[in-house]
């Protein structure tokens, strides 16, 4: 059965003009008239100061489906979403939408400043065509979700940010569109309320209605999204299946070479102890492509500013999205470090690499006398490749959570008494 499109983007344009200052009525009034009378230049063609923030966007979205949006600053999502919400008008382009449409896109966007917030949560379902008995029907679970039931009669304009964040967020989920607009939402507001607007927002999604996401948390959009977009200037990069899409926007290191230039990653103030990283595979050659649950060797050149008792090394590996996964330490893995000489390499053998498939990035830093001389942080980025590490025919898959973990499975049939032979 073919899913039901509830909104389609055709060839969509945006043009907008840059700022202009004018240092008096003199100049003033030329431009005015030159732009009141003017040519104006063809549809295609840009006139003075005018730049396209969208250019030939054409996608289209299911009912159930959750789409991120994901792109540096200032590449046009912003701008989609208030198109779509008919904020802006485009310069041309097509729009079809198919059910009510509520948008997200400023803290306070649909608020009324000298409204309270029982009265802004009427005015905004008012706004979305619900009647006072719809209204009056989700009023509760409002309240509830926004946390503001002491402040519920105050004016929103003397709510704080987090405030505004999460009674719109709340009026927003609750006032069930068929299609709903977030954008940055989970950038404003402590962790507590990250999560459970993500939770809602899968509600949502799993209650067939539709959601577009613009986030700059991976996280986030890894979490929720079946689909992402990649919007650079103004224009689609990529469209297609979340992972796919991360992978090609967040930055690659270079594959070519096996070690990484370390200045870039120092912290300040540190000093340059660690020389050099390198990942060693099953077979002693350098490598930044390990497989996944094989033999996998850290190499790491020092140079200690003088000689000193028990350095300790230890490494951090972080997910692509930033996450912290696990840590090696010497300290910790193999005791003091005694009788080290000034200068030298040190290396960390894991049996067994226990990553699933993926892009990693590995911290380093070195400690004397309890305290940091050198730390690097995102030093190294290097990539798991997949493996059949359990023999089993299969491949694991990033989907199976950040670990592989060796097992034992035993079967035995139950005994006439229900138990366990």
């Amino acid at each position: 059965m073919t899913a039901e499109v509830v909104l389609e983007v055709i060839d969509l344009w945006k043009r907008f003009r840059r700022g202009e200052v004018y240092d008096s009525l003199r100049d003033l009034v030329p431009a005015m008239v030159s732009r009141l009378f003017g040519r104006r230049p063809p549809s295609d063609a840009l006139g003075q100061n005018e730049f396209w923030a969208l250019q030939a966007v054409s996608f289209q979205v299911c009912r159930g489906e959750v789409l991120g949006i994901i792109g540096p600053n200032g590449a046009g999502k912003t701008t989609l979403l208030k198109i779509l919400a008919r904020i802006l008008k485009p310069t041309r382009g097509l729009i079809r939408i198919r059910g009510r449409l509520r948008a997200l896109i400023e803290i306070a966007a649909g608020f009324h400043p000298d409204l309270t917030g029982r009265e802004n949560i009427y005015l905004n379902g008012t706004i979305l065509g619900m009647s006072r008995r719809e209204i009056q029907k989700r009023f509760d679970e409002i309240v509830e979700f926004a946390g503001l039931g002491p402040f519920l009669d105050t004016p929103v304009k003397r709510y704080s940010s987090g405030m505004q964040a999460r009674l719109g967020f709340a009026i927003a989920a609750h006032l069930e569109p068929e299609i709903l607009l977030v954008d940055e939402v989970l950038a404003v507001g402590d962790a507590e309320f990250q999560r459970r607007c993500l939770g809602k927002m899968q509600s949502v999604a799993g209650q067939g209605r539709t959601v577009l996401f613009v986030s700059h948390n991976m996280a986030a959009v890894q979490a929720l999204c079946n689909r992402a977009m990649i919007l650079r200037g103004g224009r689609i990069q990529f469209l297609g299946p979340v992972q796919e899409a991360i992978a090609a926007y967040l930055p690659q290191a270079e594959e070519a070479d096996a070690s990484a230039d370390l200045s870039q990653s120092r912290l300040p103030n540190m000093q340059p102890v660690i020389q050099k990283i390198q990942w060693l595979d099953s077979r002693g050659q350098p490598t930044v492509h390990l497989l996944a649950g094989s033999e996998a060797t850290l190499r790491i050149w020092y140079r200690l500013p003088q000689p000193g008792p028990n350095p300790v090394f230890g490494v951090r590996v972080d997910s692509q999205l930033g996450q912290p996964l696990f840590v090696l330490q010497s300290a910790i893995q193999h005791g003091p470090l005694d009788g080290l000489p000034s200068e030298g390499v040190v290396e960390c053998r894991v049996p067994s690499l226990p990553l699933i498939p993926g892009v990693y990035i590995l911290s380093a830093n070195c400690n004397l006398a309890g305290s940091p001389v050198d730390w690097l942080e995102h030093a190294l980025t290097f990539w798991v490749e997949p493996a059949d590490v359990f023999g089993t025919g299969r491949l694991p898959t990033a989907n199976q959570g950040p670990f592989l973990v060796p097992a034992v499975w035993s079967f035995s049939p139950l005994t006439s008494a229900g138990k366990v032979s």
